[in-house]
């Protein structure tokens, strides 16, 4: 007895060393986690079942690395928010310690504290998983030597290669893509001005340090891997097996290919934490069939590392919530059944987002998702979605060719065909049942950046849609009566297979064309007398290279391109100078933006065919053609 209570206050302990270590430093969240620390001491010593002995035996020493692995990449985090707190300052003088000695004394010592409830819910929910996985094998015949059962390994293997040839010339392009601009050139990391812990903490492990070195293609190596994960938890949580045909392989292929991720698969810092964020929503449903704690604390922590890498999937979750209580319905199972399975995963998942709003997040900056909801007048914000939805689904005909909308209308018809087919309920009910479904999982699909006062309407922030497209695809192509629908499935998987390569070498040609047009213009300022000179010249860019030749003679039914490729050297945004200011050693270069040279009338220096220098004294400006 005597162990068992010393056992639950070092986990005790351990959980509230925790929530020092993830928390904002807010009061408010301090506040929070003291009302978490209650609740979660009334769980651990009510808890009749969490015995010494079930302690003892609950992990290995494989999770126990992986604890002091995770807590210490968090520890970054810690170290970097309590630097300069007012409360270090107090102590530094108190103990006559250095601020950056304490803070890394007391990181230290709140990291090895965090280890043991770390190791210890990394253990419980492992195995938990693998014993859910094995029990499933073991109930199933032995998959045969061919493409009609593949097994889960090998469908991961065979996944993975299917989008590593898909990004493969993204990879060769090599392209600095918007943020990665700043960040090769400087190491930066910023996530978390977005709440974006996770992120931004197991970036010091990718690169092995805190300045962010450019270790391309690493990063999206490591996406890849979590996409194909993503992709074979979505068909086993979907059809409940562990073995997968050819066809149900190729219907997830659009989970990681669909064009709206590409854009995320193209930034080489980012890409592993936005496929984090798809498998974070998917890997809550492994404990679905545990019980409703299991559960509900599993929807709890997929929906914290949805929040803290990228926020755009926070509506992924809750579309596979609705597809599987209508396939529970269809299958006949008892209401009650469903219900207590909606009430819990919506538990799940509010409990999830208080956590990350009160313990975890950050004020947001007066940027896109900011605002927080719309409006508090209910009708200001169904007004507001309404608005935010239709500019969604606007986008996407544009973005879209006209086939693939063709070929996903054909897969939702495919869907709906499948469901209602298989199901064991009236016909016309299940019908019905089933658009209701779709409609509401075509709303929740962009999560909840459609009620958002400044939202964002970004390729990357629509990558929900390419879930639900996915999840169409993989529903129509499901046992014998998906056999007509495979066509579609596969011409549409192609379609995006086809559309990656075509956006890499995109990527490439402007890359090229780019770098090009900046030479240009340098060849010209380098034989001008004001930068030979040691005084600092003031220079701006206005106008803007517009596309490279191969991307402009493309058809117009590639339009989305125009979204997806960045204008990388152009005037009035940051991200299209910054190649130009920071990676050329401009000598006596400087920028100051507080001054707009295109409101005087400069005399013209130097015109060619591609730009036109005007200048007076030390101010240079460079209107692009």
């Amino acid at each position: 007895m005597k162990k068992t209570l010393m056992a639950k206050a070092i986990l005790l302990i351990s959980g509230m060393a925790f929530l020092v270590l993830i928390t904002s430093g807010r009061t408010p969240a301090l506040v929070g986690c003291v009302v978490v620390a209650v609740l979660m001491g009334g769980v651990i010593f009510s808890g009749r079942r969490l015995t010494y002995e079930r302690l003892k035996n609950l992990g290995g020493p494989l999770h126990g690395a992986l604890g002091l692995g995770l807590c210490s990449v968090l520890g970054f985090n810690f170290y970097d928010r309590w630097l300069d707190s007012r409360g270090v300052v107090i102590l530094s003088g108190l103990f006559r310690m250095g601020q950056d000695k304490l803070t890394l004394v007391c990181t230290i010592a709140v990291v090895l504290a965090s280890v043991p409830a770390v190791w210890a819910v990394l253990s419980f929910f492992v195995s938990q998983a693998a014993e859910e996985l094995r029990a499933r094998e073991e109930s199933e015949p032995s998959p045969g030597a061919n493409f009609r059962n593949i097994p889960m390994k090998k469908a991961f293997g065979i996944l993975t290669v299917i989008y590593l040839l898909g990004i493969s010339a993204i990879l060769r392009a090599n392209f600095n893509y918007i943020d990665d601009m700043g960040r090769v050139a400087n190491g930066s990391r910023s996530w978390i001005n977005y709440s974006r812990f996770l992120t931004e903490a197991l970036s010091n492990f990718v690169h092995m340090d805190r300045y962010l070195t450019d270790v391309s293609p690493l990063p999206q190596l490591i996406a890849v891997l979590f996409l194909a994960a993503a992709g074979i938890l979505l068909l086993y949580v979907v059809y409940e097996r562990t073995c997968f045909s050819l066809w149900e392989l190729i219907a997830v292929t659009p989970l990681g290919l669909n064009p709206y991720f590409l854009e995320c698969i193209s930034y080489k810092y980012d890409a592993p934490y936005m496929a984090l964020s798809i498998l974070g929503a998917i890997l809550p449903f492994l404990y679905k069939k545990k019980n409703g704690a299991v559960w509900i604390c599993a929807s709890a922590i997929g929906t914290t590392i949805v929040c803290t890498t990228y926020q755009a999937a926070a509506g992924i979750y809750p579309m596979i919530v609705i597809l599987l209580m209508f396939k529970m319905w269809c299958r006949k199972e008892s209401a009650k059944k469903a219900g207590i399975f909606c009430l819990q995963s919506a538990a799940g998942f509010c409990l999830g987002l208080a956590f990350f709003k009160l313990i975890l997040m950050n004020p947001v900056e007066a940027t896109y998702g900011s605002g927080a909801l719309a409006s508090t007048k209910i009708g200001d914000l169904l007004q507001i979605i309404y608005y935010n939805l239709r500019h969604y689904y606007t986008l996407i005909g544009e973005d879209f060719k006209r086939f693939w909308i063709l070929l996903v209308l054909v897969l939702a018809v495919g869907f709906l065909w499948s469901v209602v087919r298989s199901s064991g309920r009236n016909r016309i009910l299940s019908a019905a049942l089933a658009v209701i479904s779709l409609f509401l999982m075509g709303i929740i699909c962009f999560g909840a950046y459609p009620a958002l006062g400044k939202t964002l309407f970004a390729p990357r922030a629509m990558y929900g849609f390419g879930v639900l497209i996915t999840l169409l695809g993989v529903c129509a192509v499901e046992g014998c009566g998906g056999t007509v629908f495979r066509a579609p499935s596969f011409l549409l998987s192609l379609a995006f297979f086809v559309f990656a390569l075509t956006y890499g070498n995109a990527l490439y040609s402007q890359k090229e064309y780019t770098d090009f047009r900046i030479r240009m213009v340098i060849e010209d300022m380098n034989d001008m007398e004001v930068f030979l000179s040691e005084e600092p010249v003031v220079v701006q860019v206005s106008g803007m290279i517009g596309y490279s030749p191969v991307i402009r003679n493309m058809p117009q039914n590639y339009s989305i391109l125009n979204r997806l490729v960045p204008i990388t050297f152009q005037g009035g945004w940051w991200w299209g100078q910054a190649g130009f200011y920071q990676y050329y050693d401009l000598k006596n270069v400087t920028r100051d933006p507080s001054v707009d040279l295109t409101a005087y009338d400069l005399p013209v220096l130097e015109e060619h065919m591609y730009h036109v220098i005007r200048g007076k004294d030390n101010y240079i400006l460079i209107e692009l053609k």
